[in-house]
């Protein structure tokens, strides 16, 4: 039985964190997608912020902003500041989701990259997440609440299985990059040159033209170079938060995010941890008790029967 449950909202049927806005959801849900737009797509905790440096790398020629402003306006969160921030973009960039496909603004024309994480190791860096950010009021938290909010599908952007699977369905369209965040940590040059070749015939030659080119690449997308720069970002961004809910030239969506978040802090709420913070492989089996390992693999099997999407990780021990 649940004991504490983060502060959630309910948008029709959809749970996020209250510090997002509903009627800017809902814009973000009718957005209508041009041939230009690149979506980096996943559930919470799957290696998002990975892939987005990756294809900001990629679309850039290894280049990657390191301001605050330079870097959220070139990957705009769909979800939390609508689509009004997409012609901000300055530049090559992507534009961040975690909807599943259903939900998904969906043009054939546009491309839509996907990853997906064991679900054991995304319970346990969702946990860790929800800790981090204030707006949840969660620091005192325990990973055994939490974990049974996420077997339930009753977390923030709800249920796993469900986001993974409407995904796993089109992991063969065309305009679909799929891999998983085990893929990318085993082989992260090939899946790059992958991604180049995905995202068009420029990148893809640029990349292998230019084996220096894909070593920084490589180089800047790995967990620790992003843990000594892109997670300063997020630090950042957690720092300055009362001062972004008070700027009027700052997105309406995020003067929402801050302001919860700031308002949090002052109630005592405090942030746990960092944003990037191992990024290992098998941490969730370290950290789940063998019952709640049961548990977990017997909602797999309820969640995921007839399909075949959990081979994706058969050969993790």
């Amino acid at each position: 039985m649940v004991k504490k449950t983060p502060r959630y909202i309910d948008v029709d049927g959809y749970k996020y964190c209250e510090c997002f806005v509903p009627d800017i959801v809902r814009e973000a849900i009718n957005y209508k997608p041009t041939e230009k737009d690149v979506f980096v797509a996943t559930y919470p905790k799957c290696g998002t912020t990975w892939m987005i440096q990756t294809v900001m790398l990629v679309l850039n020629k290894g280049k990657i902003p390191n301001t605050i402003e330079e870097y959220f306006a070139l990957c705009p969160f769909l979800e939390m500041l609508g689509p009004e921030e997409i012609p901000n973009m300055h530049g090559k960039g992507c534009i961040k989701i975690h909807f599943p496909f259903n939900l998904t603004p969906y043009s054939p024309d546009a491309k839509y990259v996907y990853v997906a994480r064991n679900p054991k190791d995304c319970c346990t860096s969702f946990y860790h997440h929800t800790k981090l950010f204030p707006a949840y009021h969660f620091s005192d938290g325990t990973f055994d609440d939490f974990f049974d909010l996420f077997i339930e599908g009753q977390t923030d952007f709800n249920d796993y299985f469900d986001n993974l699977q409407s995904w796993y369905e089109h992991r063969n369209d065309p305009n679909v990059f799929f891999v998983t965040y085990e893929e990318m940590k085993k082989n992260p040059k090939e899946t790059i040159k992958k991604l180049g070749k995905f995202l068009g015939e420029e990148y893809s030659s640029a990349l292998e033209d230019n084996e220096e080119l894909l070593d920084e690449i490589v180089h800047k997308s790995s967990f620790e170079y992003m843990k000594k720069t892109t997670n300063n970002l997020f630090t950042e961004m957690l720092n300055r938060c009362e001062e972004y809910a008070e700027n009027p030239i700052v997105p309406r969506g995020f003067r929402a995010w801050c302001k919860f978040n700031a308002i949090a802090i002052k109630e005592g709420q405090g942030s746990n941890g960092s944003f990037l913070r191992n990024g290992e492989i098998g941490e969730g089996k370290t950290e789940l008790s063998p019952e709640q390992e049961e548990r977990l693999n017997k909602r797999i099997k309820e969640k995921t029967q007839g399909s075949d999407v959990m081979k994706l990780w058969e050969n993790m021990k």
